[in-house]
């Protein structure tokens, strides 16, 4: 049984391979065509940054393009912008948004990242000690031009842009350098650890792993294929450190990576050597949580609704950190992720005034680094589907706004034992609902193929429950359209008998998920997203965060909360149970979503 259910599960991953490069790239129009710009553009340039790693004795040659305003000059100086790829990309996925940036009196440097699209070194998961100094040297080549505008000796006046893992190395380099003035990070993560192997029992989204969550089985293998396949890809450069090749066993990462991804895998969850690992790649504890760090640039958080990768509970936390510090932040949800595209009329770097996003980034860098006055509009802003607009234009019709988060007030449901969502804890009936976890989670629930989904065969793979692996809880038809805009909760109990190992493999796993129920009974798993929970102490109550949505039910529609025992993109519980969930009206288990007053 082992054998042939970790073959199933490697499927999707070998399915992924290298996908996920340059998908920001794709998602944005490429710049028209011009023979003679506002700017002059150098390609292909190298530099060498020295005093990397934990010991700083180090050294990583860097790959980068250059592009220069013409109207920049010693007496007419003006900010810069400094931006890198995604993972398994290059500098050269930047190119629009680098074009978009120097048209707008920017000097841009576009580089590739450690281990890819030409630079040298392994891949280090934007670690402070590696990419955040790496980036701190391309900060000091800014620094040296005079054509830039300065704040100080040393200190140009400079802002950052990227996402994903171009998002990552913003805050390993404010982590490590305080000359960083604005920060646009797009679809990143807060922590690693969480991101890459979440349990949703937070209540203010600053995650514990005690005890571990449930590992991102296929988005997690994919990013480590694509990782070792870069030295392939990029002959002589990837995964040369200080001019020594390759570990043959590792040939893309820091041979650690290898080390603890092998643990994991073997042990069923994220070990604790690969959450610390994981979390000194990330922004919670290495800026927000460092007490080294005093500057925390104004930040710009963009976040895609259809996102399974880094959600938007990732970009709450980033949102809280910013906010407990007094820092200057916005948060904006687009529609586009990791897991589908912008929508029409939110990127358009080529005529910006018909990209919504490209026209908030601007807005942002002109009122911090120009000085301009530009307002920066309200401090949430958030894309609705639901909403119709013309898509030859700008998506800004279908932006909601808040002044802050969260969003919204709270209306109660509660989980009813006859298999119902109730509004009001009078009609709460006495009952219960038992289900199993099969062995080593097969059969499985089908959310998603994960970076894959929104295409073909995959999107007509609708999402699934085996009978008897989950308990559902269905709301009565709503009498008029209820649209969400949040991180729904739930607090419940269960009970469960099965293995009696203290191990984390084996404890209770659940997934999370709230569909849309048409009045046909289809189902609508919003944007395939679920949310995984690992229960360690069955004799407690339970929180789970849900996953967070921007979504309208329509009148006549129903909500039906789901509680599955697997899911075929995570790696769940390994041993069987079985479990129920029963409900005492005295002591309801509620569940409360975040909505927009009518």
């Amino acid at each position: 049984m082992e054998k042939e259910s970790m073959k199933k599960r490697c499927t999707p991953a070998i399915l992924l391979l290298g996908l996920v490069a340059g998908f920001l790239a794709a998602a944005a129009p490429g710049a028209v065509a011009d023979s003679s710009p506002p700017y002059t553009k150098t390609s292909d340039q190298t530099t060498r940054a020295t005093g990397l790693g934990p010991n700083q004795d180090q050294f990583c040659d860097i790959f980068y393009d250059l592009y220069v305003p013409n109207a920049a000059s010693p007496l007419s100086p003006v900010p810069a912008i400094l931006t890198t790829n995604g993972f398994g990309g290059s500098k050269d996925d930047q190119a629009s948004e680098a074009d978009l940036f120097a048209r707008n009196g920017y000097v841009v440097l576009s580089y590739s990242g450690l281990g890819f699209g030409g630079s040298s070194c392994a891949i280090e998961i934007d670690s402070p000690e590696w990419d955040g100094r790496a980036a701190s040297h391309m900060v000091d080549l800014i620094a040296a031009r005079d054509d830039v505008i300065k704040d100080g000796p040393n200190d140009p006046r400079v802002g950052t842009w990227g996402g994903s893992y171009g998002g990552g190395f913003q805050f390993a380099l404010a982590s490590v350098d305080s000359r960083v003035d604005a920060m646009i990070p797009l679809i990143t993560w807060n922590d690693l650890s969480y991101s890459l192997g979440p349990n949703n029992d937070a209540r203010n989204f600053i995650y514990t792993n005690s005890p571990p969550g449930a590992s991102k089985y296929e988005w997690s293998e994919l990013f480590f294929a694509d990782g070792n396949a870069q030295p392939a890809l990029n002959p002589g450069t990837s995964g040369w450190t200080s001019g020594q090749p390759p570990d043959p066993a590792c040939p893309g990462f820091d041979p650690e990576v290898c080390v603890i991804n092998t643990e994991s895998l073997a042990a069923g969850y994220l070990t604790a050597d690969t959450i610390a690992f994981l979390r000194h790649a990330s922004a919670q504890y290495e800026f927000f949580s460092n007490p080294n760090v005093t500057r925390f640039p104004p930040t710009l958080l963009v976040q895609g609704e259809t996102d399974t990768l880094f959600t938007i509970a990732d970009a709450v936390a980033n949102y809280q950190g910013f906010v407990k510090h007094g820092a200057p932040v916005k948060l904006v949800l687009g529609f586009g992720g990791h897991s589908g595209p912008s929508a029409p009329g939110e990127v358009n770097d080529a005529d910006p005034s018909k990209g919504y996003l490209d026209q908030l980034w601007l807005n942002w860098y002109s009122h911090y680094l120009k000085g301009s006055g530009v307002p920066t509009g309200p401090g949430v802003e958030y894309f609705r589907d639901w909403v119709p607009y013309d898509p030859s234009g700008s998506a800004q019709p279908a932006y909601g706004s808040a002044s802050a988060w969260p969003v919204g007030t709270i209306q109660s449901w509660y989980l009813s034992g006859d298999g119902s969502l109730v509004s009001s804890r009078r009609k709460i009936a006495a009952g219960s609902q038992t289900f199993v976890n099969p062995a080593d989670g097969e059969p499985s629930s089908y959310s998603e193929t994960s970076a894959v989904q929104s295409n073909e065969p995959f999107s007509s793979i609708p999402p699934t429950d085996p009978p008897g692996t989950f308990a559902a809880f269905t709301s009565a038809p709503l009498a008029a359209d209820l649209d969400s805009v949040g991180i729904p909760t739930l607090d419940f109990s269960l009970s469960a008998t099965g293995s009696d190992s203290e191990l984390p493999a084996t404890e209770v796993v659940l997934f999370g998920k709230i569909y849309d129920v048409a009045p046909d009974d289809s189902l609508l798993l919003v944007h395939r997203l679920v949310s995984p929970i690992r229960i360690a102490d069955l004799s407690q109550a339970a929180h789970l965060n849900l996953p967070g949505v921007v979504h309208r039910y329509p009148a006549g529609h129903r909500l039906r909360l789901v509680l599955a025992a697997s899911d075929q993109a995570y790696v769940g519980s390994r041993a069987p149970h079985t479990i129920t969930i029963t409900v005492n009206p005295s002591t309801p288990f509620r569940l409360r979503l975040p909505v927009l007053s009518s």
